[in-house]
């Protein structure tokens, strides 16, 4: 059989996303077991990680698993990623090597890379994720990379669905947060693809100038199209908030200048009041509030509306477990 990987959002079809999110519901109620006993998981960050470490470790130990962590900067050489390069540089290990060897070893590579290293249109590429796919013999698990972070949106959407029941239909405001720092735009990319797979009325709401890849939108644009849903894109956040059945709040970076956090800055001196508030969570269908975390407080969204009743952004974090449980069962198989 043909290994399977979990890059994108976008690797995911409509009836194998239904399906995970149906097993990791029904994983979520089980106690421990063993059917990954035996296997190991590797996790490579190369950035740091609370919530994706600890769920992804808790899942392997549930499943009767081992979960191994590699912290890149103290316990792995330089990687090059690109083919044929002459590796006169910094680099000491090409990724086919790292990658072979730890397929020696281990049944699962988790990788997490998500630090800038060059212009959007080449970090919007993920090479070192993808080479590491390329070459490995087992499956590669994306825990976030500069485009995308798919385990994040699978916890975000089974949450959504056991809130609301029904998501063809419903509308999510996905709305753009300030931030002192220019953040990926990763998580915002995934849940965009995931709801559009699942018919969702998605409105990006951002100001001019942050707008996400253009080649995300389209694709979530197809994905609503087939399955009854629509996608459109604002720059009023209060319009955006009418009639809306979830409100998540996201920062990512100006893709037109990633890299030059001077610029961006200058771009956000006027978006201070880019932060949901009480006033504006008023304005929606009693929406509930979601946030991948870490959130800065008091600038993404006031404390009133994050500790709020609506509020399930600790139910996103728990759901993490489930559906991770369910995507290392699934790409085990």
């Amino acid at each position: 059989m043909k290994k399977r990987d979990l890059l994108t959002s976008g690797d995911l079809g409509s009836q194998e996303l239904d399906n995970l999110l149906d097993l990791a519901a029904r994983m979520k109620g089980r106690h421990p077991g063993s059917l990954l006993a035996g296997k190991t998981l590797a996790l490579l960050f190369f950035d740091r990680s609370l919530r994706t470490r600890v769920s992804f470790e808790v899942a392997m130990v549930q499943l009767g698993g081992h979960c191994i962590v590699i912290s890149p900067e103290r316990e792995m050489y330089d990687l090059e990623p690109t083919e044929q390069a002459v590796m006169d540089g910094r680099a000491e290990e090409h990724v086919k090597d790292a990658a072979r060897t730890l397929s020696r070893y281990v049944d699962f590579l988790g990788i997490r890379q998500v630090a800038k290293s060059g212009p959007w249109e080449r970090d919007r590429r993920d090479l070192l994720l993808r080479a590491y796919a390329q070459h490995a013999s087992v499956p590669v698990i994306n825990l976030e990379s500069a485009s995308e972070h798919p385990c994040q949106a699978l916890a975000d959407v089974l949450t959504m669905r056991e809130n609301l029941q029904r998501l063809r239909g419903r509308k999510l405001v996905l709305a753009w947060a300030n931030h002192p720092e220019s953040r990926s735009p990763g998580a915002s990319h995934s849940v965009l693809t995931l709801a559009a797979t699942l018919g969702m009325d998605v409105t990006i709401a951002h100001p001019l100038g942050f707008e996400l890849d253009e080649a995300v939108v389209q694709t979530a644009r197809q994905r609503a199209g087939d399955s009854g849903g629509k996608v459109q894109i604002v720059n009023d956040l209060d319009a955006a908030m009418q009639g809306a059945d979830v409100v998540y709040s996201r920062s990512w970076g100006c893709l037109k200048h990633w890299g030059d956090a001077e610029r961006e800055a200058m771009l956000k001196r006027a978006l201070q009041a880019w932060r949901i508030d009480r006033e504006l969570m008023a304005r929606t269908k009693d929406a509930l509030f979601m946030h991948p975390l870490p959130v800065r407080r008091n600038v993404a969204v006031t404390d009133e509306v994050l500790d709020g009743p609506r509020s399930v952004v600790y139910d996103q974090a728990a759901n993490r477990v489930h559906v991770q449980k369910a995507l290392l069962a699934w790409l085990g198989q």
